[in-house]
């Protein structure tokens, strides 16, 4: 996939900084950290728009940012919940119709130098937070399910529709809610590996009669700053 250089520059240092810490033992004095996670994946979405030139909607390809708090000292029948705040970004591999400078607007029977660059191409962009939970009644195998509500932001080429201002119409903003869920698996004390799924709604979506419903997946690693403690009861 290919990525925005900050983006990857983000992924390689988090992966760097990870992998040596994976090794380590640590020591009982310091079992009792924050119950916080941090992880990165790679995203390939369907934003449920645009297809390329043989009529297929193709994925859409960018990078995530999860935060997660896990309660402890709940009841029983409260095991494994806690709250997560992720951020995606999304911008490359998209339908080539869609991508910027692909089309030129405002030209209809006009001919160069009239016609403008198209201004913008496809991306997406969300932050959203809510309720996670996690089932731990294995050891390595951690499957989870959330919901969460937030802000997305679009940006898209210029069609025939123009703000007042006479700029053409390329972005829009949408509260947003998601389901999802996934699995994690303990590759060592404090990291995940995360396989991560995502449905969202974004709701009257340039008038459309229906929600539009990005979906697709995220491939990633968390880091806890708490270790991971099997007991009879999940935690």
């Amino acid at each position: 996939m290919v990525f925005r250089k900050p983006l990857f520059i983000l992924l390689s240092a988090f992966l760097a900084f990870i992998l040596p810490a994976a090794s380590q033992v640590i020591p009982a004095a310091q079992e009792g950290r924050l119950p916080l996670s941090v992880g990165l994946g790679a995203s390939s979405f369907s934003l449920d728009w645009g297809v390329d030139s043989n009529g297929t909607r193709r994925p859409i390809a960018g990078a995530t940012l999860w935060i997660d708090w896990h309660f402890s000292g709940l009841p029983r029948y409260l095991n494994g919940l806690g709250i997560e705040a992720e951020a995606r970004e999304v911008s490359k591999w998209g339908p080539a119709e869609l991508s910027k400078g692909y089309r030129d607007y405002n030209c209809g029977t006009n001919v160069p130098p009239n016609c403008q660059p198209n201004p913008s191409g496809l991306r997406q962009d969300t932050a959203e937070g809510g309720l996670l939970y996690t089932w731990r009644r294995d050891a390595k195998f951690h499957p989870y399910a959330k919901i969460l509500f937030g802000f997305g932001s679009m940006d898209f080429p210029a069609g025939d529709a123009f703000l007042p201002s006479g700029a053409p119409y390329t972005h829009d903003t949408r509260s947003v809610y998601s389901f999802g869920g996934g699995i994690e698996y303990r590759l060592k004390r404090k990291v995940d590996l995360r396989a991560d799924y995502e449905y969202q709604f974004w709701p009257d979506f340039l008038g459309h009669p229906h929600a539009l419903n990005p979906n697709g997946i995220s491939l990633g690693a968390t880091y806890s700053l708490k270790p991971y403690h099997r007991h009879t009861h999940p935690q």
